[in-house]
């Protein structure tokens, strides 16, 4: 129920800080974490998450397992690594080929302990979502998806989370300035517009999640074309 009840709660009005406000370039690397900052109610405008110093505290120990600066910091490094993984294509290589997909992803992971079985669940999990994004009309076909993969939820993750880790003094806020505008240029390398990024994070949410996109969807649409949403003019990162 409170998880829902958040979702209700952005949906009626965003969040915006009218103090210590961002424009510009410095406010395009902030949205990259605009879903995640809706998710949680948070100001869309500010580094400063508006939230309760238990409620981050919370998110950032309880859910991200984050209890000091290296872990911070680790754990950051990590959600940018991640749409580097080069075993992905072989996994997006293999679903669009099914009749073959053992040999394909056999062929060319590694040959580790307890590869081939977490990029087959992957796999799996590519056959269950895939279909419910384009019964949903959130994309077309898979094609939409090869480039961009799940750089949004990736990096949206990483910008909120970064703003919690500066609140609780993980990091600085010099550090943050430069992370928000790392995360912000390796995601224009998979993504060209916020509705991609939007997408790319509902895809990515519903990997890890296993579907259940409907809140997803409406937050994006939010984040889009509500009148009070920082990116509703906006187009191509």
């Amino acid at each position: 129920m409170a998880f829902l009840s958040k979702f209700l709660n952005s949906f009626k009005s965003m969040r915006l800080n009218d103090r210590n406000i961002l424009n510009g370039y410095l406010l395009d690397h902030l949205l990259v974490g605009s879903m995640y900052a809706e998710q949680q109610s948070a100001y869309l405008n500010s580094y400063e998450t508006g939230l309760s110093k238990s409620h981050i505290t919370k998110l950032v120990e309880t859910y991200w397992e984050i209890a000091d600066q290296n872990q911070a910091t680790e754990m950051l490094q990590s959600l940018h690594n991640r749409n580097q993984d080069e075993n992905l294509d072989v996994v997006y290589k293999a679903y669009e080929n099914p009749a073959n997909y053992v040999d394909i992803l056999r062929s060319n992971l590694p040959n580790e302990e307890g590869v081939f079985d977490y990029y087959l669940n992957l796999f799996r999990k590519l056959k269950m979502v895939v279909p419910e994004l384009i019964e949903g009309k959130i994309i077309t076909d898979f094609a939409q998806l090869k480039k961009a993969k799940d750089s949004g939820w990736n990096y949206g993750r990483s910008v909120f989370l970064a703003r919690c880790c500066y609140e609780l003094g993980y990091i600085s806020e010099k550090e943050l300035i430069a992370y928000l505008a790392k995360a912000y240029e390796e995601l224009k390398r998979y993504c060209s517009t916020w509705k991609e990024y939007t997408t790319s994070y509902i895809f990515g949410r519903a990997l890890w999640g296993g579907g259940h996109n409907n809140g997803m969807v409406e937050i994006a649409n939010d984040l889009l074309n509500n009148n009070q949403s920082p990116l509703k003019n906006k187009t191509y990162l």
